[in-house]
């Protein structure tokens, strides 16, 4: 089990010492590594299989999942997730608890293991999301400091900021070799929907282990498809989205790119500016969920 001390050194102790008696009393052989490094994080994931474990726990966010992720794809090892970061993206699409004995029990008594696709760009892989536009504009304003004192709302701030000062751009897309140009907001290629969140309604058809991935490009058609998009989210539902984005289904592979440039994040990290490729990846990853998991 990796813990990720970056959530905060009190958070680790508790971790530890509850998931050592957890898996102590399961009869779980285990080792319970605790560090602030992401140097050791990718170092112990990629040694897991060679120092004889079947599966590496993960405490921590998306981040450090989709770190330890990459390290361990097309391998039979499995992984299992202990939410312990900002939004926990993954961790709620796949209906893993938040608390950390209800997760824990996961991870000790579920016996279901589903296989993740992955969004493979140059090589490297992300679970989530990958997109161009307000979101990954707005990500450059957010340091770590407001990720703790905030949590997700730091990003609907900053993105509500960019939206008032900033309008369409030129996207130009390329989803399986078919290519569109469109005046939009954000390109935004999802593997798995924000599940449990404000969002959960426009993303609710994405999902990570189909073996495809959709890209929703959001023009909001001015006033009034930004107000579709707000009663949307607000009554929980996505019947205007006609109104105020595109949707495209990806099997094999996405091109993308803006004029203006325009910053590209991934899985919530920024990865470059101005055009990225990338392709499906099958079930790239094992990842153990619950048994109520759909």
């Amino acid at each position: 089990m990796i813990i990720n001390e970056l959530g905060g050194s009190t958070l680790a102790r508790r971790v530890r010492r509850i998931a050592g008696a957890v898996l102590s009393s399961a009869s779980i052989e285990h080792d319970i590594v605790s560090t602030r490094s992401m140097r050791e994080i990718r170092r112990r994931a990629a040694r897991a299989a060679d120092d004889g474990f079947t599966e590496i726990g993960c405490v921590g966010g998306d981040g450090t999942i989709g770190m330890i992720a990459n390290e361990v794809a097309d391998d039979p090892i499995v992984l299992s997730i202990i939410p312990g970061g900002t939004g926990n993206i993954l961790a709620k699409h796949l209906m893993i608890p938040m608390a950390l004995r209800p997760a824990l029990a996961v991870v000790v008594h579920s016996d279901r293991v589903v296989a993740l696709d992955a969004i493979d760009r140059d090589g490297r892989l992300h679970l989530l999301n990958l997109s161009m536009g307000l979101s990954s504009v707005a990500m450059t304003d957010i340091d770590g400091r407001m990720k703790r004192l905030l949590g997700m709302a730091a990003y609907f701030i900053s993105v509500l900021s960019h939206l008032a000062r900033r309008g369409p751009v030129r996207f130009r897309v390329s989803a399986d070799g078919v290519t569109r140009t469109v005046r939009a907001r954000e390109a935004m290629l999802t593997n798995a929907g924000f599940s449990r969140t404000t969002l959960a309604p426009l993303f609710s058809t994405s999902r990570a282990t189909d073996g495809l991935m959709e890209l929703s490009v959001f023009h909001m058609g001015g006033g009034r498809g930004l107000l579709s998009l707000l009663s949307d989210v607000v009554m929980k539902r996505a019947r205007l989205r006609s109104r105020y984005m595109l949707r495209l289904v990806v099997a094999e592979s996405i091109e993308l790119s803006s004029d203006p440039p325009l910053p590209v994040q991934a899985d919530g990290d920024p990865v470059g500016e101005g055009s990225v490729r990338a392709v499906v990846r099958r079930s790239a990853v094992r990842v153990r969920v619950p048994q109520a998991y759909r």
